[in-house]
C-alpha cells in the first residue's frame, strides 16, 4: 500500500522493510547540544540527591502542617496518595506531550518507578 506522501507501508501501516519514515535521518547534534544535554542530566541528579536528603526532613513538617488545618499542605498530602503527581505538560501548552512525574514524598514505592 502507498501512500500519497510516498512513504511506503505494509497492510498494518508500518513501514516495509527498506523504507525509512524520516528519510532525511536525525539531525546532527551540536557540540553545544551536548554540553546543555549533559549539564542538564548533573543538575537533574544533583536535584534529586539533595531532595532525598530533604524529603525525610520535610515529610513531618509538611504533615504538623496539614494536621493544623493548612489547606496547601492538605492538598499537597492528598495528591501525592492519590498520584495525582503525575502531570502531562505540552510543550504547546496543552495536555498532552512530555509526561512529567514528580517524587511523592508519602509513597513508599514512588522511587521505584
Amino acid at each position: 500500500m502507498e501512500e500519497e506522501t510516498g512513504i511506503i507501508r505494509d497492510e498494518q501501516g508500518r513501514f516495509i522493510p527498506g523504507v525509512s519514515g524520516n528519510p532525511e535521518g536525525r539531525p546532527i547534534e551540536t557540540e553545544q547540544d551536548k554540553i546543555v544535554k549533559k549539564a542538564t542530566k548533573e543538575i537533574i541528579k544533583e536535584y534529586k540527591e539533595a531532595l532525598g536528603e530533604a524529603l525525610p526532613l520535610i515529610k513531618p513538617v509538611i504533615l504538623a502542617k496539614a494536621l493544623e488545618g493548612d489547606m496547601t499542605a492538605i492538598k499537597e498530602i492528598h495528591d501525592r496518595v492519590m498520584d495525582k503527581s503525575r502531570q502531562n505538560v505540552g510543550l504547546d501548552g496543552g495536555e498532552e506531550g512530555l509526561a512529567i512525574q514528580f517524587a511523592s514524598v508519602f509513597n513508599k514505592d514512588a522511587n521505584n518507578k
